[in-house]
């Protein structure tokens, strides 16, 4: 058990220091915010907003560009509010994932996603939609 809790407490510390990293690298990210540790998250070029209480999954891009197409003005890919995106997922530039929905692990998502909904797949499609009790 203390080994357990020693793994989560060092977990926590990771993710806090990388939410505070990508901050400082200018996203707009919201609080309680866990991002794993081989999550990628694109600061280059671009704009990314997350929301609050967000988990992403380790092996999970979140992009805001695209190499062969010029950054649109006021392109933001957009995560909101009490989202969940599991392991090895791809969320595409521009894109805006509806609060409280759940990304599937491997998904691939190129379009937005309405709230309240899971998305699984490549390209992502909604199979379920959540009810109020979630």
């Amino acid at each position: 058990m203390l080994g357990r809790a020693i793994r989560h407490h060092l977990a926590r510390l990771g993710s806090w220091l990388r939410v505070n990293y990508y901050r400082a690298m200018g996203l707009k990210i919201g609080r309680r915010v866990f991002i794993s540790r081989h999550a990628h998250l694109d600061v280059r070029r671009g704009k990314i907003f997350i929301g609050n209480n967000v988990h992403i999954g380790g092996g999970t891009y979140v992009l805001s560009h695209t190499g062969f197409r010029p950054v649109q003005k006021d392109e933001v890919t957009r995560i909101e509010d009490n989202v969940r995106i599991f392991v090895n997922c791809v969320i595409f530039p521009g894109v805006k994932i509806g609060k409280d929905s759940i990304v599937g692990a491997g998904a691939v998502v190129m379009k937005d996603v309405p709230p309240g909904v899971v998305v699984l797949g490549n390209p992502a499609r909604v199979i379920h939609h959540l009810d109020d009790n979630g």
